[in-house]
């Protein structure tokens, strides 16, 4: 059997709909640079939301459940609905939403952090969680319409650019604001280990020096294509080492308390979220969406790059499926954990390592499928069943979601400054994302509609 012959059939899977199921060992073959990059990055990233379930009042067991949750719908994207992209969270959206539920009392949540936490335990509103649902079960909504429509394109393609390089800005500065002010705290309880991680992962990820130094050198080269496993498990040694994180490993098994999460957050338990909750959800979900389609386009250009390189395994590219596939994920999670926007189309770092080494060719990666799908194996609830593993990434879990933002702030800001053409959107965009920082998200789409048309003028703006 050809070459060709044998990508066809491992690729291939189990058709049902427009989508594709693919049973890992038959339809995907097992690689294990990937598997074991998955289990400790994916798998650290993947308890990252952890921490910001904890700071809602969850415990730690049903914080956990939230993470397998998370991590079994973002690893169906690959194995059961087919799409050749490596998923993620709508990362960017993260510090606005909770910014947005710590803004004046929101639903429950004081603005300044006071009196929620005592001794590390958090109180528990349940009208923080309906207000999750009404924006997942809009998300879903505009998602699957908008795809289904085609009319998702349209949309973005018409957003002035001052006002769309401003929301991008404002998930940036939301982050470092999260990061460097609202949990200040917990990053001084770990200052080195957090310095080291941050300084190593920003120059593995963004420095053109050390781009250039890899091209040259295999060692960086390696070290580069490892994403940021070199700078994460180079910080957790550090941590041990300076006494900034005990570890207490245990042995065993244990199923995390999925029950006590879905009483606490399902719409299920806690009933349907009130019109007024639908009604201050919409920025948030219009915000939300902008985010999710420039990663669907950033993953659509990385797949037609790569596929130049390769003609026996043509990618199965379809932006419509996509739109269905991140849709019903959102849907499915929403009723058993609503907890926007872990549900997204793309990591963007993972997505790229994977289609280096598929561009490599058949010898190397036979099928894209074969990275991305023992990348996210570790999103096959064993992991979270696993007690030694967990307990070893607990007290690592703040500098994974400290990690997660910074690099989504360094990336967003690339992204942002890239796009304004005129002074004027320079400084709408500015605006925009100061106000959708410190204010609120309905605040910074107002004045940045304003300044389009006012300032900026639309009848120049081009995509």
């Amino acid at each position: 059997m050809s070459t060709i012959n044998t990508i066809k059939r491992k690729s291939d899977g189990i058709k049902w709909g427009p989508f594709t199921l693919r049973i890992p060992f038959i339809h995907i073959q097992f690689r294990s640079a990937e598997f074991l990059q998955g289990l400790v990055i994916s798998g650290a990233t993947a308890f990252a939301a952890a921490p910001l379930a904890m700071k809602l009042g969850l415990t730690f067991e049903e914080a956990v459940a939230v993470s397998m949750v998370a991590g079994f719908f973002i690893s169906s994207g690959p194995l059961i609905f087919g799409e050749p992209m490596a998923p993620g969270w709508v990362t960017p959206a993260v510090p606005i939403v909770m910014g947005a539920l710590a803004a004046a009392g929101f639903y429950g949540v004081p603005p300044d952090g006071s009196d929620t936490c005592i001794d590390g335990v958090c109180k528990y509103h349940p009208e923080t969680f309906q207000f999750m649902a009404a924006m997942c079960f809009e998300f879903t909504a505009l998602i699957l319409i908008l795809g289904l429509t085609g009319w998702g394109k349209l949309l973005v393609e018409k957003i002035p650019n001052g006002l769309k390089a401003g929301i991008i800005l404002g998930a940036a500065l939301a982050a470092f604001y999260q990061v460097f002010f609202e949990d200040f705290d917990s990053y001084l309880a770990q200052p080195i280990s957090m310095s080291i991680a941050i300084v190593l992962c920003v120059i593995t990820t963004f420095s053109n020096p050390f781009k250039r130094l890899a091209l040259k050198n295999k060692f960086f080269s390696v070290v580069g294509s490892l994403g940021l496993l070199p700078g994460f498990v180079i910080a957790a040694f550090a941590a041990f080492m300076f006494g900034e994180v005990n570890f207490n490993i245990e042995w065993g098994f244990k199923i995390p308390d999925i029950i006590g999460l879905v009483e606490k957050t399902s719409p299920f338990y806690l009933g349907l979220p009130t019109m007024q909750m639908f009604i201050d959800a919409l920025p948030l979900v219009i915000i939300g969406y902008m985010l999710l389609f420039g990663d669907l386009v950033t993953a659509t250009e990385v797949l037609k790059d790569a596929q130049r390189h390769r003609d026996d395994e043509i990618l199965p590219i379809d932006l419509n499926r996509s739109h269905l596939s991140v849709g019903i994920r959102n849907l499915l999670a929403s009723l058993i954990n609503p907890f926007f926007p872990t549900q997204g189309a793309l990591w963007t770092g993972v997505h790229v390592v994977v289609a280096e080494q598929w561009k490599k060719g058949p010898n190397t990666m036979p099928s894209i499928f074969d990275g991305i799908g023992s990348y996210y194996l570790m999103g096959i609830p064993f992991l979270y069943f696993t007690l030694p593993f967990v307990t070893l990434m607990q007290p690592l879990m703040v500098m994974a979601l400290t990690l997660t933002l910074i690099l989504t702030g360094f990336a967003c800001a690339y992204i942002a400054m890239s796009i304004p053409r005129k002074n004027s959107e320079m400084a709408t965009a500015l605006l925009v994302a100061f106000f959708i920082t410190f204010y609120s998200a309905w605040v910074g789409l107002i004045i940045g509609i304003l300044l389009a048309v006012f300032v900026d003028g639309l009848e120049e703006e081009q995509s």
